[in-house]
Protein backbone atom coordinates (compact mmCIF):
# COMPACT_ATOMS: atom_id res chain seq x y z
CA UNK A 1 0.00 0.00 0.00
CA UNK A 2 1.42 3.38 -1.04
CA UNK A 3 1.75 5.94 1.67
CA UNK A 4 -0.31 9.16 1.26
CA UNK A 5 2.80 11.27 0.71
CA UNK A 6 4.05 8.93 -1.99
CA UNK A 7 0.68 9.04 -3.71
CA UNK A 8 0.78 12.82 -3.55
CA UNK A 9 4.15 13.01 -5.30
CA UNK A 10 3.07 10.50 -7.97
CA UNK A 11 -0.06 12.54 -8.63
CA UNK A 12 1.94 15.78 -8.84
CA UNK A 13 4.41 14.18 -11.26
CA UNK A 14 1.61 12.89 -13.48
CA UNK A 15 -0.03 16.32 -13.53
CA UNK A 16 3.22 18.07 -14.44
CA UNK A 17 4.33 15.58 -17.08
CA UNK A 18 2.31 16.99 -20.03
CA UNK A 19 3.85 20.41 -19.43
CA UNK A 20 7.33 18.96 -19.16
CA UNK A 21 6.88 17.19 -22.49
CA UNK A 22 5.73 20.28 -24.36
CA UNK A 23 8.22 21.12 -27.07
CA UNK A 24 9.84 24.52 -27.34
CA UNK A 25 8.79 26.57 -30.36
CA UNK A 26 10.74 25.60 -33.46
CA UNK A 27 12.11 28.90 -34.78
CA UNK A 28 13.31 27.33 -38.00
CA UNK A 29 9.82 26.00 -38.61
CA UNK A 30 8.45 29.43 -37.72
CA UNK A 31 10.76 31.06 -40.26
CA UNK A 32 9.59 28.62 -42.92
CA UNK A 33 5.91 29.30 -42.16
CA UNK A 34 6.57 33.02 -42.19
CA UNK A 35 7.30 32.89 -45.92
CA UNK A 36 3.54 32.88 -46.52
CA UNK A 37 3.08 35.86 -44.19
CA UNK A 38 5.87 37.70 -45.99
CA UNK A 39 3.88 37.71 -49.24
CA UNK A 40 1.78 40.50 -47.74
CA UNK A 41 3.54 41.67 -44.58
CA UNK A 42 7.05 41.90 -45.99
CA UNK A 43 10.23 39.90 -45.63
CA UNK A 44 10.63 40.92 -41.99
CA UNK A 45 6.93 41.38 -41.19
CA UNK A 46 7.57 45.10 -41.31
CA UNK A 47 4.22 45.69 -42.99
CA UNK A 48 3.55 47.87 -46.01
CA UNK A 49 3.78 51.65 -46.19
CA UNK A 50 0.28 53.08 -46.07
CA UNK A 51 -0.72 50.41 -43.61
CA UNK A 52 -2.69 48.08 -45.87
CA UNK A 53 -0.84 45.27 -44.15
CA UNK A 54 0.30 46.08 -40.61
CA UNK A 55 3.65 45.60 -39.03
CA UNK A 56 3.77 42.31 -37.09
CA UNK A 57 7.48 42.11 -36.32
CA UNK A 58 8.20 42.33 -32.62
CA UNK A 59 4.57 42.15 -31.55
CA UNK A 60 4.12 40.08 -28.37
CA UNK A 61 3.23 36.42 -28.62
CA UNK A 62 0.02 36.77 -26.59
CA UNK A 63 -1.42 39.17 -29.15
CA UNK A 64 -0.25 37.31 -32.26
CA UNK A 65 -1.71 34.04 -30.94
CA UNK A 66 -5.02 35.72 -30.10
CA UNK A 67 -5.33 37.19 -33.60
CA UNK A 68 -4.42 33.94 -35.36
CA UNK A 69 -6.99 32.06 -33.29
CA UNK A 70 -9.66 34.60 -34.29
CA UNK A 71 -8.90 34.03 -37.94
CA UNK A 72 -8.88 30.26 -37.47
CA UNK A 73 -12.27 30.16 -35.76
CA UNK A 74 -13.88 32.60 -38.20
CA UNK A 75 -14.33 35.49 -35.78
CA UNK A 76 -12.25 37.46 -38.26
CA UNK A 77 -12.48 36.60 -41.93
CA UNK A 78 -10.01 37.92 -44.45
CA UNK A 79 -9.00 35.61 -47.33
CA UNK A 80 -5.45 36.99 -47.46
CA UNK A 81 -4.97 35.63 -43.95
CA UNK A 82 -7.00 32.45 -44.05
CA UNK A 83 -6.26 31.32 -47.62
CA UNK A 84 -2.94 32.87 -48.66
CA UNK A 85 -1.56 32.68 -45.14
CA UNK A 86 -3.00 29.20 -44.63
CA UNK A 87 -3.80 29.94 -40.98
CA UNK A 88 -6.67 27.49 -40.72
CA UNK A 89 -4.35 24.60 -41.54
CA UNK A 90 -1.79 25.36 -38.85
CA UNK A 91 -1.38 23.06 -35.87
CA UNK A 92 -0.96 24.52 -32.40
CA UNK A 93 2.75 23.73 -32.57
CA UNK A 94 2.97 25.56 -35.90
CA UNK A 95 1.23 28.62 -34.45
CA UNK A 96 3.55 28.72 -31.47
CA UNK A 97 6.61 28.41 -33.70
CA UNK A 98 5.37 31.09 -36.09
CA UNK A 99 4.52 33.66 -33.44
CA UNK A 100 7.76 32.98 -31.58
CA UNK A 101 9.68 33.72 -34.78
CA UNK A 102 7.72 36.90 -35.60
CA UNK A 103 7.90 38.24 -32.05
CA UNK A 104 11.71 37.97 -32.09
CA UNK A 105 12.21 39.97 -35.29
CA UNK A 106 14.04 43.18 -34.38
CA UNK A 107 13.26 45.74 -37.05
CA UNK A 108 15.83 48.15 -35.67
CA UNK A 109 18.44 45.66 -36.84
CA UNK A 110 17.02 44.39 -40.12
CA UNK A 111 14.56 46.98 -41.49
CA UNK A 112 14.24 50.12 -39.33
CA UNK A 113 10.85 51.82 -39.44
CA UNK A 114 10.18 55.47 -38.81
CA UNK A 115 6.49 56.23 -38.53
CA UNK A 116 5.97 59.76 -39.81
CA UNK A 117 4.21 62.15 -37.46
CA UNK A 118 0.58 62.20 -38.54
CA UNK A 119 -1.46 65.39 -38.98
CA UNK A 120 -3.14 66.64 -35.83
CA UNK A 121 -2.47 68.27 -32.47
CA UNK A 122 0.06 66.02 -30.76
CA UNK A 123 -0.30 67.71 -27.36
CA UNK A 124 -4.10 67.37 -27.37
CA UNK A 125 -3.74 63.78 -28.53
CA UNK A 126 -1.29 63.03 -25.74
CA UNK A 127 -3.70 64.30 -23.10
CA UNK A 128 -6.57 62.23 -24.47
CA UNK A 129 -4.36 59.16 -24.86
CA UNK A 130 -3.12 59.38 -21.28
CA UNK A 131 -6.66 59.79 -19.97
CA UNK A 132 -8.39 57.14 -22.06
CA UNK A 133 -5.92 54.76 -23.74
CA UNK A 134 -2.90 54.38 -21.48
CA UNK A 135 -4.46 51.90 -19.06
CA UNK A 136 -4.86 49.25 -21.74
CA UNK A 137 -2.20 50.14 -24.30
CA UNK A 138 0.59 51.28 -22.00
CA UNK A 139 2.21 54.61 -21.23
CA UNK A 140 4.33 54.44 -24.37
CA UNK A 141 2.00 52.33 -26.47
CA UNK A 142 3.84 49.14 -25.52
CA UNK A 143 0.68 47.08 -24.99
CA UNK A 144 -0.59 45.23 -21.92
CA UNK A 145 -0.31 41.45 -21.63
CA UNK A 146 -2.77 41.24 -18.73
CA UNK A 147 -5.47 42.91 -20.81
CA UNK A 148 -4.26 41.27 -24.05
CA UNK A 149 -4.06 44.74 -25.57
CA UNK A 150 -1.71 45.21 -28.53
CA UNK A 151 1.17 47.66 -28.77
CA UNK A 152 0.40 50.78 -30.78
CA UNK A 153 3.88 52.26 -30.94
CA UNK A 154 5.50 51.76 -34.33
CA UNK A 155 2.29 50.75 -36.09
CA UNK A 156 1.24 52.46 -39.31
CA UNK A 157 -1.14 55.37 -38.70
CA UNK A 158 -3.29 54.48 -41.70
CA UNK A 159 -3.75 50.95 -40.39
CA UNK A 160 -4.78 52.19 -36.95
CA UNK A 161 -7.23 54.65 -38.51
CA UNK A 162 -8.86 51.82 -40.47
CA UNK A 163 -9.22 49.69 -37.36
CA UNK A 164 -10.91 52.57 -35.55
CA UNK A 165 -13.40 52.85 -38.42
CA UNK A 166 -14.05 49.12 -38.16
CA UNK A 167 -14.64 49.45 -34.42
CA UNK A 168 -17.11 52.27 -35.05
CA UNK A 169 -18.99 50.21 -37.65
CA UNK A 170 -19.01 47.11 -35.40
CA UNK A 171 -16.94 45.20 -37.93
CA UNK A 172 -14.43 44.49 -35.18
CA UNK A 173 -14.78 44.32 -31.41
CA UNK A 174 -12.82 46.78 -29.35
CA UNK A 175 -11.48 45.41 -26.05
CA UNK A 176 -13.37 42.16 -26.68
CA UNK A 177 -16.69 43.88 -25.99
CA UNK A 178 -19.31 43.82 -28.78
CA UNK A 179 -21.18 46.64 -27.02
CA UNK A 180 -18.16 48.91 -26.71
CA UNK A 181 -18.90 52.45 -27.93
CA UNK A 182 -15.55 54.05 -27.11
CA UNK A 183 -14.83 55.49 -30.54
CA UNK A 184 -18.35 56.75 -31.12
CA UNK A 185 -17.73 59.23 -28.30
CA UNK A 186 -14.81 60.94 -30.05
CA UNK A 187 -15.03 63.63 -32.69
CA UNK A 188 -13.04 63.20 -35.90
CA UNK A 189 -10.67 65.89 -34.65
CA UNK A 190 -10.06 64.09 -31.36
CA UNK A 191 -9.33 60.83 -33.18
CA UNK A 192 -6.94 62.62 -35.51
CA UNK A 193 -5.11 64.09 -32.50
CA UNK A 194 -4.85 60.71 -30.78
CA UNK A 195 -3.37 59.16 -33.92
CA UNK A 196 -0.97 62.08 -34.26
CA UNK A 197 0.31 61.42 -30.75
CA UNK A 198 0.58 57.66 -31.27
CA UNK A 199 2.63 58.28 -34.41
CA UNK A 200 5.31 59.91 -32.23
CA UNK A 201 5.65 56.98 -29.81
CA UNK A 202 8.31 55.26 -31.91
CA UNK A 203 10.52 58.36 -31.96
CA UNK A 204 13.87 57.67 -30.40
Amino acid sequence: MKRPLTRFFLFALAAALPFALQAEPDLERGKQLHRQCALCHGQYSQGILGGKYPRMAGLPEYYLIKMIERYKDGTLNYPAMTVVGGLRNLSQADIESLVAYISLIDLDEVAPLDIATAPGDVEEGEETYKNDCRTCHGRKGEGNARKESPPLSGQYTEYLARQIEMFKRKQREHAGDPEDETFAEYSDEELRDILAYISTLDDK
